[in-house]
């Protein structure tokens, strides 16, 4: 068995009364599930962006970093744009199924 650690999180209400749901209707069975799922598929999903570049190559080719060239950076500056990319996508996408966060 792995080791485990107890940590506290604050959350918006709206972010929590949403959770709330998807406990309530079998999706996961507590609290504590809801969140490890959440973490690993967003570590899996970082981690796929970071490790293929190929990915990014093609967002360039999409103009979704308009015409930056992004072979020359490190991994810190991607890691930067990654989290840019998913932030913009959330503001645009995703964000008004939580309106009040």
């Amino acid at each position: 068995m792995s080791e485990i650690q107890r940590i506290n999180i604050t959350l918006p209400k709206k972010l929590l009364k949403e959770s709330r749901i998807l406990i309530d209707g079998g999706m996961f069975s507590n609290f504590s599930e809801l969140v490890r799922e959440s973490l690993r598929k967003e570590i899996l999903t970082d981690r796929h962006l970071i490790q293929n570049k190929k990915i990014l190559d093609k967002w360039e080719k999409e103009d979704r970093i308009i015409g930056e060239d992004t072979s020359h950076l490190s991994q810190e500056e991607i890691i930067a744009k990654i989290k840019k990319m998913r932030n913009d996508e959330w503001e645009t996408r995703y964000k008004k199924w939580f309106k009040g966060l």
